[in-house]
């Protein structure tokens, strides 16, 4: 099989992890990472230039029963975020919807949780950014833990407390690879491990890893998919070298000639949800568009040109909220009527 590739200038990175270890006998610590890292250009944010480096960093811890994936406890923390309290912002930014993330505690990583999270966190109600690394969580954590249990019941070994177990990663990497094209790839891993033995060495402690790899074409003017290649690919420590690349890219053409946003999300469920073997595929694909949103921020070049052209032909700018692809209620500081919206701000999140 051929390695496809993306090529072009480097935009934008997001990264996502999320982790599993053991805290105690009786209680799993999960935690979940999000970072935002702006490689090109700059941003006019509100009322204010964002330059290139990190944009977002934000993180989620849970305390889990691993029996049940009960939250006991949640703690949330932004170290970087987009819009920070200010006279402009009237004192709001964009930490103050977390704390809603809170009253989920009590809750189960089960198949019932993401509508949960949605109707509390979503939309002017939450940050999309956190949404998003709770909804990878929410799929992350319970695959983690199905894993570790067969490994423990058939082994019967139990590691070490504070060690870590498994490791979800994430990356969407977008480039400039014309005016008019956009590549982005998505890889998504797995990792599981056994237990820390004297006699053991590293490799021989890996229980799984499993890969998913997207590489994809965008044409910037509609947002649509003009190439998908999707490869998967599972391996353990006896079979390092011998297991092969899956090829789903056939299974998932109807993607292709297809627009980005909106409506991505509800096409991947109704070409992966009948297949539960699919799901780090799903997972893969549905990290996509919001992660796309964020690479479409680092290419401002031409939406200046526009303006300027704009402010020329008619003897005004026509910046915009729709302009700059931040849209009306998609999240907490951009709710209709929110700071943002009142002061007028044509802006990128």
């Amino acid at each position: 099989m051929s390695t496809p590739v993306v090529q072009g200038l480097p935009l934008h990175t997001r990264s996502l992890t999320v982790s599993l270890s053991r805290k105690t006998d009786e209680r799993w610590s999960a935690r979940g990472d999000i970072i935002d890292l702006r490689k090109n250009g700059f941003v006019p944010s509100s009322y204010d230039i964002q330059p290139a480096g990190i944009i977002h960093s934000m993180n989620i811890e849970l305390d889990l029963v691993p029996e049940t994936l009960e939250m006991e406890a949640i703690r949330v923390d932004q170290p970087f975020v987009a819009v920070e309290p200010s006279e402009a912002t009237r004192g709001e930014c964009c930490r103050d919807p977390a704390p809603r993330l809170l009253d989920l505690a009590g809750e189960r990583l089960d198949a019932a949780f993401p509508k949960k999270l949605t109707r509390i966190f979503g939309g002017p109600l939450g940050c999309s950014h956190l949404l998003t690394l709770f909804q990878l969580m929410a799929s992350a954590v319970p695959r983690g833990a199905a894993i570790e249990h067969a490994r423990a019941a058939r082994e019967g070994t139990e590691h070490a407390f504070g060690d870590r177990f498994f490791r979800r990663a994430v990356f969407i990497d977008g480039l400039q690879a014309s005016r008019a094209q956009t590549d982005v790839s998505v890889q998504l891993s797995d990792s599981a491990t056994r237990p820390f033995s004297d006699d053991t060495h590293s490799v021989e402690r890996l229980e799984l890893f499993h890969e998913v790899k997207t590489l994809a074409t965008v044409e910037r003017k509609r947002l649509q998919l003009e190439r998908l290649e999707v490869r998967e690919r599972s391996r353990s420590a006896e079979t390092l070298t011998t297991a092969p690349w899956a090829d789903h890219s056939e299974r998932l053409a109807s993607l292709v000639g297809a627009p980005i946003i909106p409506g991505l999300a509800g096409r991947i469920f109704a070409l992966t949800a009948a297949e539960p073997a699919l799901g780090p595929v799903q997972d893969n694909l549905l990290m996509f568009a919001p992660g796309f949103i964020q690479v479409t921020a680092a290419q401002m070049e031409g939406w200046f040109e526009e303006q300027a052209r704009a402010k020329t032909d008619a003897g005004e700018s026509t910046s915009g909220v729709s302009a700059l692809g931040g849209n009306s209620g998609a999240c907490y500081m951009w709710r209709e009527n929110g700071p943002i919206q009142k002061a007028g701000f044509g802006t990128m999140r």
